[in-house]
């Protein structure tokens, strides 16, 4: 259960329930909903938030534990220091509000031992940056002044005892001892005249602590630095014990792992050549270690702005980071480094993160490489945070990036469907205008189907279509289509025709070329005759009277077409007999020109043949009846 609070941080929400409760104030985990300037490494806007009331004590006369814990946090920045975000006051409560962090004491048992000396190592440089560069004692080295991160890093925290060293004595030693972690005090504190080197002490315990549980061949020379730790950092005599900066240089902390991580966070520091070999080969150096150390310790520091804009990086490295590790892989692909499992654990958060960058380069980079890692995150992830960046992309003024940025849209479409990815009302434009044709296998002497040429034999039935289909018993019965959607009449793209017109076409070309056929073998003959199959046949019957074939009943239907079927029969021989006459008489072909021949209108043989004679209309006088006497009779 959550509740708002009225604070400094709009739409800061804050559990209920405290994750830790000390001496001093309670831990507890928060919110900011409306807010993206402090996000986790999930990108949800966590942060922690410490309520401390005020204590009873001669340090905290004027200012309170939390009080100084804050103006302390606000004053000295370092990367391996929690992070300040906020501080209010609220009635006699005091709220300090930092990055996400966990106490060290709950997630210790979990880590290995490498991820130990890395944290080991962040802690003494923010000792070293408090020694050297701000002058100041910490007073309060310890597991309950370390905090962990979400991505796996040790800060320092517990600043509450930390003051200048010149003001460091031995009475302020006193008055801080009972909140101390007694184990990390020096039983002989009160008697050294110098006060300076009650820190080298304290991280001595701290080595012992952490490293409890872990054997001694686990990290290189961890043996030989616990043994340096209790023999000069907790030495009898303060003034023999070494700087905290002298520790940097042991063995302990410059092994190979160590050397990595070190390198990725002073990469601006590195000149280009350096830059170049280490990324070259950064890869194989990691394979030795286990993957899930890697990707927590060094997944954000290998995803970071400075190496995804290296070009050796963006070469040798970004490829095989981005990329989850495949059993099956093909020719020429590049193989994963992580596992999918690790992937989704350690890098997909960084991803997340990424995708908010403002970088065009970074957003290219990752547009590049969308399609390697687009399957590891859930409907959710996508529809919510990635699609909306990727929407933003395409309206950039810059051409390459939306460019890249459609193709990764295509991506998401089979995903999350058109309906989330374009949006809006949706209608089918296009249809498959293939013609339904008999498949070449079925055809003699074809060649055996192949794979590719499956589906080009399927007819339009069974192929997955989104209308439904409807039987109908008459060819020339029409499609419903959706009447919702009206556009202006265009002439339609070649093969974009429509299942209806394919019908009504392929009913017209086979009686058009049924027609055609029938003209041609009319010409034959020297004359166009009509065709006694016609739908529209008027012909003549015994009587001389026009009869037209649509408007006989069935009853007589059939005497009719054998009447017509006699007088075209009759009709034929005689067209014929004239043809063969007419070409006996012809000496030159020329004369068939109608400018060449020569037709006398006087006369008028007997035999000439008259092609019109059947065309004369036949009027028969009306028949009077008399209904009167027909009645009588």
């Amino acid at each position: 259960m959550m509740g708002n609070e009225s604070s400094q941080l709009s739409g800061l929400e804050i559990e209920e329930k405290a994750i830790e409760v000390t001496d001093f104030w309670c831990h507890y985990q928060a919110t900011i909903n409306d807010s993206c300037r402090y996000f986790s490494l999930k990108g949800d806007g966590s942060v922690s938030v410490f309520k401390g009331e005020a204590a009873v004590g001669p340090l905290w006369s004027i200012s309170t534990p939390l009080e100084k814990f804050s103006n302390n946090l606000l004053k000295y920045r370092h990367p391996c220091i929690v992070r300040y975000i906020s501080a209010w006051q609220q009635r006699s409560t005091l709220h300090l509000a930092t990055e996400y962090v966990q106490p060290l004491s709950h997630i210790l048992p979990s880590l290995t031992p490498l991820q130990i000396c890395i944290g080991l190592n962040n802690i003494l440089r923010a000792l070293v940056f408090i020694h050297e560069q701000a002058g100041m004692s910490h007073n309060n080295v310890s597991v309950s002044a370390i905090y962990v991160t979400g991505d796996g890093q040790w800060k320092l925290g517990g600043l509450q005892y930390l003051c200048p060293f010149s003001e460091l004595t031995a009475a302020y030693l006193r008055h801080a001892r009972i909140h101390r972690y007694d184990k990390a005090v020096d039983p002989n504190e009160d008697s050294y005249e110098i006060t300076t080197k009650v820190d080298q002490y304290a991280f001595a315990v701290l080595v012992d602590d952490v490293f409890k549980e872990c054997k001694d061949d686990e990290v290189p020379h961890l043996k030989e630095f616990k043994k340096y730790c209790r023999d000069c950092l907790q030495h009898q005599n303060p003034a023999k014990r070494p700087n905290l900066s002298e520790l940097l240089q042991h063995n302990f902390f410059n092994h190979e792992f160590i050397s990595i991580y070190k390198f990725l966070n002073f990469l601006p520091l590195k000149s280009e050549e350096e830059r170049c070999q280490f990324f070259t080969n950064i890869l194989d150096n990691l394979k030795c270690y286990d993957e899930e150390t890697v990707a927590k310790q060094l997944g954000g520091l290998l995803l970071s702005r400075l190496t995804m804009l290296d070009q050796t990086a963006r070469k040798d490295v970004i490829p095989f980071i981005l990329k989850p590790k495949n059993d099956r892989i093909t020719n020429g692909e590049v193989p994963g480094f992580f596992s999918l499992s690790v992937f989704k654990e350690h890098i997909k958060p960084r991803l997340m993160q990424l995708f908010g960058v403002r970088d065009s380069q970074i957003r290219m980079l990752l547009l590049r490489h969308f399609s390697k890692f687009v399957h590891v995150f859930s409907h959710e992830e996508l529809s919510q945070h990635i699609l909306p960046e990727l929407l933003l992309g395409i309206k950039d003024t810059d051409d390459n990036l939306v460019s890249a940025t459609l193709i990764c849209l295509s991506e998401l479409v089979p995903i999350l469907g058109a309906d989330t990815v374009i949006g809006g009302k949706r209608s089918k434009f296009f249809t498959d205008g293939r013609p339904n044709s008999k498949p070449k296998s079925l055809l003699p002497g074809a060649s055996p189907l192949t794979e590719n040429s499956i589906y080009l034999t399927k007819s339009l039935r069974d192929l997955p279509c989104s209308e439904e289909i409807y039987e109908s018993d008459e060819r020339n019965e029409l499609i419903s289509f959706d009447k919702t959607l009206t556009l202006n009449e265009r002439p339609s793209p070649v093969g974009g025709e429509s299942l209806h017109d394919e019908i009504i076409s392929t009913e017209l070309h086979t009686k058009q070329r049924a027609d055609s056929e029938d003209d041609w073998s009319d010409w034959d003959n020297r004359q166009l005759t009509t065709k006694p199959d016609s739908p529209i046949f008027e012909e003549e019957n015994k009587n001389g009277k026009l009869v037209n074939i649509e408007t006989v009943d069935e009853k007589n239907s059939s005497n009719t077409n054998v009447n017509s079927k006699n007088v075209s029969e009759s009709r034929t021989t005689l067209l014929q007999k004239a043809a063969m006459q007419a070409k006996k008489n012809i000496v030159d072909i020329s004369e068939l020109d109608i400018k060449n021949q020569k037709f006398d209108y006087s006369k008028k043989g007997s035999d000439e043949f008259d092609f019109f004679a059947d065309m004369a209309p036949v009027i028969e006088k009306p028949a009077v009846v008399n209904i009167a006497q027909n009645s009588e009779t």
